[in-house]
């Protein structure tokens, strides 16, 4: 009676590691496949097919939204990429699996390209980088979804999104002077709702009409406000409203440090100034 109990002890125990391997296997298989499809979206600029794999997809919309625009040194960069999937681990209801994403090693072509033709045609020649981002999950009923998008923003997209590429600007050295407006001396309280840079053309230039843009950053890199398509002369000014922001599924601007940088209509930077949240 004791073997038998025993061997059906032993039976049970073998049938529950079995259940266990088969179910971890299945998880971790699921897990590759699904970082998969969101780097491909990453890399593609397919913002609603990353938002919803990610654990709150209303919130993940705002996070991207600043990205959804043309961007031709990035464009470049993002049509070069490819990627691989590594290993997938998984602990009950977490898991995680890491990426690596070869782009093409821009860094090494700044400087050489006077615009983004010429740096599109750099790039084909440059050499390549790895960035290695691990993408975190949980389990919420019966699927999976991302948890740490915030981390892929930094890690991927804020390694070159906020470069300055060097190209020539027909605006450059027009700026005079600057005042970041209901701060002090650039520093913003931590309910801000809006930061405001204002900028005085210099007066050789002051009548002259400007075509441009500009891109706020934070401090990991990561684009939290795009304003497109401006045009305007002698004073800028530059209002980046919380509410039209990425990270408007906040209460207000995180503490940190924030980067306004102005781009022509050719995307050259032009100008760049920082401020920062208490």
């Amino acid at each position: 009676m004791k073997k038998v109990c025993k061997t059906l002890l032993a039976t049970a125990v073998v049938a529950s590691m079995s259940l266990c391997v088969t179910g971890c296997f299945g998880a971790a298989k699921e897990l590759k496949q699904l970082s998969e499809q969101f780097v491909e979206a990453a890399i593609a600029k397919e913002f609603d097919d990353m938002a919803d794999l990610c654990e709150d997809d209303d919130d993940a919309e705002i996070m991207l939204s600043p990205y959804d625009n043309d961007f031709d040194p990035v464009d470049a960069i993002l049509e070069r990429a490819t990627y691989s999937i590594g290993k997938a681990e998984v602990k009950k209801d977490e898991g995680s699996v890491v990426v690596t994403i070869t782009i093409p090693d821009y860094d090494s072509v700044i400087g050489d390209a006077d615009d983004a033709d010429d740096f599109e045609d750099a790039l084909d020649e440059a050499d390549t980088i790895d960035i290695e981002v691990t993408l975190e999950f949980e389990k919420d009923g019966d699927d999976w979804v991302i948890t740490n998008l915030d981390d892929f923003l930094a890690d991927f997209y804020g390694e070159f999104y906020s470069e300055d590429f060097e190209f020539e600007s027909d605006y450059e050295g027009w700026v005079a002077s600057e005042n970041w407006w209901a701060s002090d001396n650039g520093t913003y309280s931590s309910s801000t709702s809006y930061f405001d840079l204002d900028l005085n053309i210099a007066s050789e230039y002051y009548y002259e009409d400007m075509s441009y843009s500009f891109r706020v950053y934070d401090s990991d890199g990561v684009l939290v406000f795009v304003k497109e398509n401006i045009t305007d002369y002698g004073f800028l000014e530059n209002y980046a409203y919380f509410s039209d922001s990425g990270c408007a599924y906040l209460d207000s601007y995180p503490s940190g440090t924030y980067t306004f940088v102005l781009y022509d209509s050719n995307d050259a930077e032009f100008y760049r100034s920082s401020c920062s949240v208490r």
